[in-house]
């Protein structure tokens, strides 16, 4: 016994064939097949994770007016700049603890340029691939470097803090990951 098969039928519960709609002819029904996705990631810059407005101090400001301005503020660092704008160097409050001079005074007469010394003056630009800056701070053994513009005044900061939550950001779960 042979059984003849319509192909334009459909299989039920296996009693019954239930005839399947028949499409117009010429008719045409496009095929939409997603394309792999390629992101092309433009590599992160200077400019899109510096601080925008650090704090700074002139090159001839004492010891005493640096502590002030770095003193009650959330920062850490304060960026030394000449009277052009342009980065001279880059303080922090430990240096500025550790170098504080003895005597009543001594720290209201000493200029901040004097502590710049013998330290690495990096900067980058703001252009700067984010493996630039990183390369620059870990060649020049500092945990910040002012951000510059085309001229060479200062334009920002990066510290090892932007690269810590850039980090911790990647280690994020996704939020559909989170649904279960």
């Amino acid at each position: 016994m042979t059984a003849s098969v319509d192909r334009n039928t459909t299989a039920g519960t296996g009693a019954e064939l239930a005839p399947r709609p028949r499409s117009k002819v010429g008719t045409v029904r496009p095929l939409t097949v997603p394309a792999p996705v390629r992101v092309r990631r433009t590599p992160r810059t200077a400019a899109d994770v510096m601080t925008r407005f650090p704090l700074t101090v002139h090159h001839g400001d004492s010891m005493w007016t640096a502590w002030d301005r770095i003193s009650g503020a959330p920062d850490r660092h304060l960026v030394v700049v000449d009277d052009h704008r342009r980065p001279v160097g880059v303080l922090d409050d430990r240096t500025l603890a550790m170098e504080w001079p003895a005597g009543p005074l001594a720290a209201q007469r000493t200029p901040v340029h004097t502590l710049l010394r013998g330290r690495p003056r990096p900067r980058v630009r703001s252009t700067d691939s984010l493996p630039a800056v990183a390369r620059v701070l870990v060649g020049a053994g500092t945990d910040a470097v002012p951000v510059v513009d085309r001229a060479g005044r200062l334009f920002g900061l990066i510290t090892l803090w932007h690269f810590a939550e850039l980090a911790a950001r990647a280690e994020e779960p996704a939020a559909s990951d989170l649904d279960g």
